[in-house]
């Protein structure tokens, strides 16, 4: 499989525009997390360390990232802020489709130790971006021309552009929202931002909030 994934990958990149992201060769990467249904975005010793749970078909969520994908991207190209990202999909029950479970599973995709931080977050922010509302699910190519844009790694470009099962999107909504309701137990929705600095949840609605977690 993977042979075949890497002679994809090659094909890919003739269809696809695949982006050289500023800061390639120093920016930490991404990798699946321990419990394969969270994604590792950043240096795992960066000074600031944030937990977020997104639905990626949440409105307020795609608020969040095109208000604050920009500023992310920079933190994390700088090597100083560490993301994991929990994504969860409870909106397609009550949507009564499977959008949030297909692009779950691709942002599982795009991580790989080739892909840069900045190219994630980079990659999320645009999904959020695009997507603007529309009833309409992105395709598998689409999803995988945001992912080139951003400059995803090749091989992730290759299974996303497939479509390939990442995990099992049921059981990570559910491991996800157990972790969720763990750390906002109050009120478990989505978008959370949880400091795993400090152990609370951090008001990401507020003006500068970013910046104010580098305040010494």
């Amino acid at each position: 499989m993977r042979y075949l994934l890497a002679a994809l990958a090659v094909t890919l990149g003739s269809a696809f525009t695949l982006a050289t992201p500023a800061h390639a060769d120093t920016a930490p990467g991404t990798a699946i997390g321990a419990d394969g249904f969270s994604v590792l975005v950043g240096a795992a010793d960066a000074p600031v360390q944030l937990e977020i749970f997104c639905e990626p078909q949440c409105p307020v969520c795609a608020h969040f990232e095109d208000a604050s994908g920009d500023a992310l991207s920079q933190r994390l190209a700088a090597g100083d802020l560490a993301v994991t990202y929990r994504w969860l999909t409870f909106l397609d029950g009550k949507r009564n489709n499977d959008t949030s479970a297909r692009i779950a599973n691709t942002l599982l995709l795009a991580a790989d130790p080739g892909t840069p931080a900045p190219s994630y977050q980079g990659f999320v922010t645009e999904m959020y971006r695009a997507q603007n509302g529309s009833a309409d699910a992105p395709s598998a190519t689409q999803l995988a021309t945001m992912a080139a844009h951003n400059g995803v790694s090749g091989m992730a470009i290759a299974r996303i552009a497939i479509d390939l099962p990442a995990a099992d999107t049921a059981l990570m909504n559910s491991t996800n929202m157990t972790r969720l309701k763990q750390v906002n137990p109050d009120n478990p929705g989505t978008p959370t931002v949880y400091n795993l600095n400090t152990n609370d949840v951090i008001d990401a609605q507020e003006s500068g909030w970013l910046d104010s977690l580098f305040v010494s």
